[in-house]
């Protein structure tokens, strides 16, 4: 895979899966943004990549906020010229039971998971149609396939959502050139889970045919593989990376 030239935004950058992603576009040649509400971590990161001879740039993002949505892409295009990939990986994990959920809890999980996605996505449209080549990579995951087991039921719509939104944009967007995919991550390896339990989570792991946690890195792969030439023919494509729990 080969990103010279090319300018990604990441969302949800400074740690985990999102991480993981910037660093292998970055590792690949990519002008990576890296955009997170934590700026102080996200600059940790751009230093981090520096260090080792990748270009970054640390911007914070509230992508609950359409106006920080903007900001950001502006950020982007402003420090590298053009927006070529954005990967929505901002998002936020609960597991709070049916009964206990709120209007208000619900309101922001479906605000962060959900509407950054289809936001994010409209901000960088103008970019990628002037050049008719762009590509988007949103992250869903297995609770969007089958309900999930013990996150809540926010986690799973929203999840659901975005493959509905990948789809949905990819066949009204093909016309310019532009991919549009899901990767549906399995349990990962990822601070996400730090809400479980120990016993959740070990339960969680016993429902994994290959008997563990995915990796950062497993997840960050397929989504750099999606981003590159070398999936110009896929569109609208759900990419599940589970560890055999979905097979779909």
């Amino acid at each position: 895979m080969d990103f010279t030239g090319k300018t990604a935004i990441v969302t949800g950058a400074a740690k985990g899966i999102g991480r993981g992603c910037a660093e292998i576009l970055a590792r690949n040649g990519a002008n990576v943004v890296l955009a997170d509400i934590n700026l102080e971590m996200a600059v940790e990161t751009e230093q981090a990549f520096k260090k080792e001879g990748l270009q970054a740039k640390a911007v914070q993002v509230n992508v609950k906020s359409v106006a920080d949505i903007e900001k950001m892409v502006q950020s982007a295009v402003r420090s590298f010229g053009t927006v070529d990939i954005l990967v929505n990986n901002a998002g936020i994990f609960h597991a709070t039971p049916i009964e206990e959920i709120t209007e208000q809890e619900w309101d922001n999980i479906v605000d962060i998971n959900l509407k950054s996605v289809f936001f994010a996505t409209q901000k960088v449209l103008p970019y990628m149609k002037e050049k008719k080549s762009g590509k988007i990579v949103n992250l869903s995951s297995l609770a969007g396939r089958n309900g999930g087991f013990t996150n809540g039921m926010g986690y799973s719509a929203t999840k659901a959502g975005i493959i509905g939104l990948t789809r949905g944009f990819a066949a009204r967007l093909a016309q310019y050139g532009i991919n549009i995919n899901a990767v549906a991550p399995g349990s990962t390896d990822t601070g996400i889970l730090d809400g479980l339990g120990e016993s959740e989570i070990r339960s969680l792991t016993e429902k994994i045919p290959l008997g563990r946690f995915g990796k950062t890195a497993e997840i960050a792969s397929v989504v750099a593989f999606l981003c590159s030439d070398e999936a110009a023919f896929m569109t609208g494509a759900v990419v599940d990376v589970n560890g055999g729990m979905y097979f779909g």
